[in-house]
């Protein structure tokens, strides 16, 4: 049990860590302005520089900027704040990584890469797809911590103007999900996110027809794309990290979206799996502990909340059936799934 609680702990610590680029807080001082409030002193609250907005690629913790939002919705009286803070969101806001997704030759190669790449901007912010029946439910969750209301708002809000941007200004998603209650003045959300709004929903996201991901990409240059490979691969801000750090940190942010191989995370880090293998043996540990660990640590998160049954956890998991799921379980802790919830 010991060395279970050291791994829950190990990854827990690196879900505090998380953090974002400065650009999340583009408009923020501007829009305090506007509501006769001073951004300056919400941000020390939170425990962020005044200035941070003006260096959009410094890396900020999540939570002190969720926290900073939350301030300045309560200090301006405005439910919407951080909706009208979105209206400036779009793919320049995640910068390099927002660059060149814009050149990916279709609607759903562009998502996959932002999907992918997005700890690049925002290692809170967890963008997945489900598809069914010509049907893809896109899911933005934000991990971690603390209050995250309007970075929720802000996180379906950036979606909807990303795809809009890809797809033209005149698409609009079947629907648009909130698990936020009915603001007060849902006619904003309603101008910025269409008319097919469902507030009090059990997930953010969006809902849209699958043939949008089919959509040839307007904005695409193909010349850009190999450039584009290159320059990812040198984009990682914490290459000086230990790898089992970048490894769980990776984890914890892919696991929900299936995307968990050793092949795939290594890809993410710009290495081949046999790289990958020997640098986290170097430092006394695998791939498949550092695995199991982020699994643990994300089932006994959902197990706790209850807002999922059991079967819905084991394919949160990745698990191929909910018995999968309990015998890992109970092998790890010595009771099943059910008992651990009480």
């Amino acid at each position: 049990m010991l060395h279970i609680l050291r791994h829950s702990l190990f990854i827990m610590s690196q879900s505090a860590a998380l953090t974002v680029r400065a650009a999340a807080l583009t408009g923020f001082a501007s829009l305090c302005q506007t509501h006769g409030i001073a951004a300056a002193p919400l941000l020390r609250r939170a425990g962020l520089d005044p200035l941070a907005e003006a260096e959009p690629d410094r890396r900020l913790p999540v939570a002190a900027v969720n926290l900073a939002l939350e301030l300045a919705a309560q200090a301006a009286g405005r439910d919407d704040f951080g909706l009208r803070l979105a209206e400036l969101r779009g793919l320049a806001n995640l910068g390099p990584v927002g660059l060149i997704a814009r050149d990916e030759p279709t609607v759903g190669s562009a998502l996959a890469l932002i999907e992918a790449w997005l700890p690049l901007h925002n290692e809170a912010l967890l963008v997945t797809r489900e598809r069914s029946a010509g049907i893809v439910v896109l899911r933005a969750e934000i991990l971690g911590s603390g209050p995250r209301g309007q970075a929720r708002d802000i996180a379906v809000a950036m979606l909807h103007r990303i795809l809009r941007q890809l797809a033209g200004t005149d698409w609009q998603p079947e629907e648009v999900c909130l698990t936020r209650a009915t603001p007060a003045e849902p006619g904003l959300f309603r101008q910025a996110l269409g008319p097919n709004i469902r507030f009090q929903a059990d997930f953010d996201g969006l809902v849209v027809a699958g043939e949008l991901l089919e959509r040839p990409n307007p904005l695409a240059d193909p010349a850009f794309r190999p450039y584009a490979a290159r320059v990812l691969h040198g984009l990682d801000p914490r290459g000086d990290e230990a790898m089992a750090v970048r490894v769980s940190r990776l984890l914890a942010l892919l696991l929900p979206s299936g995307r968990c191989t050793a092949e795939h995370v290594a890809r993410h880090l710009g290495l081949s799996r046999r790289s990958l293998t020997r640098a986290l043996a170097a430092e006394g540990t695998g791939f498949l502990a550092l695995h199991d660990a982020a699994r643990d640590e994300v089932a006994q998160r959902h197990l706790a909340n209850r807002h999922r049954n059991l079967a819905q956890i084991a394919d949160l998991l990745g698990f191929s059936s909910p018995s999968a799921f309990t015998t890992w379980f109970r092998r790890r802790h010595g009771v099943p799934p059910s008992s651990w919830r009480g």
